[in-house]
């Protein structure tokens, strides 16, 4: 898919640290995001995304996509599509309409877990967990999207849904995030599927704007949660509200 400026290409598993690196650009000013950088064991957004994109980029069950620049060949930002309900040559065949990168890269094997016991480190991580507000925030926020995820996609749900989308600081509200929904929202209106979308504080605008609609949300006041002060605004951090939206498919 090409826009006048950017064209939408797969992403391949060794531009995992350049994705990761734009996922954490993005959510720079993100008040959640930062918050749960002071906690007792920090959340690096970076390295995390990093890791999980270099694996996702393999999936049977997503399609990576990023959107690079004509002029300069720079990746403006990604998007990590899931799609849940269809069988593996559904998700292969939508994946071959998308240009690959310039380079293919074979995926690394992940090494497998085991049943034993945890070292000593890991455990006291686990204890640290228990007591740091971060994690209690993190806990929280997960359970309710695990809860919104059964209520949207129980056994026998086709539909598609947005991982997480991310543009760099240079190219936001340039169309970079539209040009990568709209890939979803066609594809999706292809196969006659909904669309949802668990969004940041700052992104439900662009969403709407595409046809997707608050279903829910997820108030929460940071200053219950917040290890430290904030940097600015009387030391609060205000609440931070996440927004369930759903997007119908188009019957056009």
């Amino acid at each position: 898919m090409t826009t006048e400026q950017f064209t939408i290409q797969l992403a391949s598993p060794a531009e995992g640290p350049i994705l990761g690196k734009i996922s954490s650009d993005s959510f720079l000013n993100d008040r959640h995001t930062q918050m749960k950088g002071l906690g007792k064991d920090p959340y690096d957004l970076e390295k995390s995304m990093t890791a999980y994109l270099s694996q996702q980029a393999v999936s049977p069950r997503t399609v990576l996509l990023k959107a690079v620049d004509n002029e300069t060949g720079d990746t403006a930002g990604w998007v990590l599509w899931s799609f849940r309900g269809f069988a593996a040559e559904e998700t292969t065949d939508i994946r071959d309409t998308v240009p690959p990168a310039a380079t293919q890269f074979t995926s690394t094997t992940s090494t497998p877990t085991t049943g034993k016991t945890a070292p000593k480190d890991q455990t006291k991580k686990v204890d640290i967990d228990e007591n740091d507000p971060i994690k209690q925030l993190e806990r929280m926020t997960d359970a309710d999207m695990k809860s919104w995820m059964t209520k949207l996609m129980p056994d026998g749900t086709k539909c598609m849904y947005v991982n997480s989308l991310c543009v760099a600081p240079k190219w936001q509200s340039k169309g970079v995030g539209s040009a990568l929904l709209q890939w979803g929202t066609k594809t999706a209106d292809a196969a006659g599927v909904f669309i949802w979308v668990h969004s940041s504080a700052d992104a439900w605008k662009m969403y709407a704007k595409y046809g997707f609609k608050i279903i829910g949300t997820l108030d929460v006041d940071l200053d219950q949660y917040a290890p430290a002060s904030a940097p600015d605004n009387d030391g609060k951090w205000g609440h931070y509200v996440f927004r369930y939206m759903k997007r119908e498919p188009s019957q056009e």
